[in-house]
C-alpha cells in the first residue's frame, strides 16, 4: 500500500459518521412537542409507553422506527454524505443497541466533512500529477509560458530551501486542467466529455478546493453538485491508469 492508498483509506473508510453526529436527546410523550419547539428540533425519538418511536416535523403523531431510519455508527463519512443527500436525517445506535445519536443534512457543513472533501480533492491533484510524471514527458508544452514560468520560480524557491521537490509538484490546480485539456487527454477519463465539460468540472473542483482552503461559511455549491464532483474524482482515481499520447 503506497502513501496515496493510505490517504484514500483514511478519507474514504477510517473517518466515520460519528464526528459529525449529535448526541440524541430522548424525549417523553408527555411533552415532546414543547421540547422540540424549545430546542428547534425537527426530528426526535420519543418514549411512547415504553417503546421508542420517531417523530418528524409535519407528522401527526409518533410512529414506529423503520430500518431505513438507522445509520450504522461505522458508516464512512463520505458514504454518510451521500445517504444524507437522499434522506434528511438518520438515527444511530450505541454499542449496546440503544438510540444514541442523530445526524442530519445540517451536519454536512461541519469541519470533518470539509476535511474529507479537501482530502479527496488533494488525492485527485496528486493522482493527476503522478500521471503527468509517468506518462507525459513533454507536459511543459501544454501550459502557457507565463504559467510555466511561475511553476519554475516556485520550484527554484523551494529547492533553495532544501525541499525535495520536482517541477510537476509546483503546478497549480488550474495547470493540471490545462495539461489534460491538450489533445483532449481528458477523454481517457470521461469519453463523453467535451472540452467545455472538462473545463467546467475542473473549474468547479478548483473553486470548491479554494473555498474549503479559506474556510468559507458557504461553499457556493449545492450538496448535489458537490456529490457529482466527488463521483467524478473517484471515477478518475479508480480508473486503471490510461495511456496517453506523449
Amino acid at each position: 500500500m503506497n502513501s496515496m492508498d493510505r490517504l484514500r483509506l483514511l478519507f474514504e473508510e477510517q473517518i466515520n459518521v460519528l464526528p459529525i453526529a449529535e448526541n440524541l436527546l430522548l424525549l417523553d410523550q408527555s411533552n415532546f412537542r414543547e421540547e422540540m419547539k424549545k430546542r428547534n428540533f425537527h426530528s426526535a425519538i420519543v418514549n411512547v409507553n415504553g417503546e421508542w418511536m420517531k417523530f418528524d416535523d409535519g407528522d401527526e403523531a409518533p410512529s414506529p422506527l423503520q430500518e431505513e431510519d438507522w445509520m450504522e455508527a461505522d458508516t464512512p463519512l463520505l458514504i454518510a454524505f451521500r445517504m444524507l443527500i437522499q434522506k434528511r436525517r438518520y438515527f444511530i445506535k450505541d454499542e449496546e443497541g440503544n438510540p444514541a445519536y442523530i445526524v442530519t443534512r445540517t451536519d454536512l457543513d461541519k469541519i470533518p466533512l470539509r476535511i474529507g472533501f479537501f482530502g479527496l480533492i488533494s488525492l485527485f491533484e496528486t493522482h493527476l500529477k503522478d500521471l503527468i510524471r509517468k506518462q507525459l514527458p513533454h507536459w511543459e508544452e501544454s501550459i502557457t509560458e507565463n504559467r510555466l514560468g511561475q511553476a519554475r520560480n516556485l520550484y527554484e524557491w523551494k529547492k533553495a530551501r532544501g525541499e525535495e521537490i520536482d517541477l510537476v509538484q509546483c503546478l497549480q490546480f488550474g495547470d493540471l486542467g490545462s495539461v489534460f485539456s491538450k489533445k483532449q487527454r481528458f477523454r481517457k477519463f470521461e469519453p463523453d466529455f467535451s472540452r467545455d465539460n472538462w473545463v467546467d468540472m475542473m473549474n468547479k473542483i478548483g473553486r470548491l478546493r479554494d473555498e474549503l482552503a479559506h474556510s468559507q461559511s458557504h461553499l457556493g455549491f449545492t450538496w448535489e453538485e458537490i456529490d457529482r464532483m466527488i463521483i467524478f474524482i473517484r471515477g478518475v482515481i479508480d480508473r486503471e491508469d490510461p495511456v496517453f499520447e506523449g
